[in-house]
């Protein structure tokens, strides 16, 4: 995932807070079903929109960047620059056509064994809803999309603190198997408050705590 600036070719897991169809099951295995169709409806669960490699998006859905999110991601970078950290939204709201774009270079360069690990195929990607937010440091755009973030202050910081805004960082680490992506400290997604901070103290994933409900 070396692109970035609204570019980046992250993942294909989504959650979010808009959407109209009603489930009360959750799929969370890792990988893709042979022949899936795209549905005509996003699944939803208690308000929060899931996409996974099991759980597509229409590819008519096109929200547009989330409102509600900008606004909490506009909070919370300000505490940030209070506690010394200046963070830069690079990739935020992606377009079932820009996400096949991206997904179809990472197969081509990669492989598709390793691009579904780290970009997701179109039409499974948390970033069509709108939610989800790739962020970095505003000093080091060589480390956007890298797991050096996670590894600095800055990273550490945003870890302990999405929620307070409604965030969540959507790939764990040591997640993969239910998540279906790599680790990436970068990739937060907005479920709202009351969502996030039960999943940050109890160390869920999104799958684990709609599961629950």
């Amino acid at each position: 995932m070396k692109n970035w600036v609204k570019a980046v070719g992250c993942t294909a897991l989504i959650i979010g807070l808009l959407g109209t169809t009603m489930t009360n099951t959750v799929v969370a295995k890792s990988d893709y079903i042979a022949g899936q169709k795209l549905p005509k409806k996003p699944t939803i669960i208690d308000g929060i929109i899931l996409v996974n490699k099991e759980t597509p998006l229409p590819s008519s859905y096109a929200p547009g960047e989330s409102d509600k999110a900008r606004a909490a991601y506009t909070r919370w970078n300000k505490a940030a620059k209070k506690a010394g950290y200046r963070f830069e939204a690079f990739s935020t709201y992606r377009s079932y056509a820009r996400q096949k774009t991206l997904y179809n270079n990472y197969v081509a360069k990669d492989g598709r064994k390793a691009a579904d690990r780290y970009s997701a195929r179109p039409g499974f990607s948390e970033h069509q809803t709108g939610l989800a937010f790739d962020i970095g440091e505003t000093k080091r755009p060589s480390e956007y999309a890298s797991t050096r973030f996670g590894e600095r202050a800055a990273g550490k910081w945003a870890a302990k603190t999405a929620h307070r805004y409604g965030f969540i960082m959507r790939y764990p680490k040591g997640k993969e198997k239910v998540t279906g992506y790599m680790y990436e400290p970068w990739h937060f997604r907005y479920v709202g408050k009351t969502a996030a901070t039960k999943i940050y103290k109890e160390k869920l994933t999104l799958e684990a705590y709609l599961k629950a409900k």
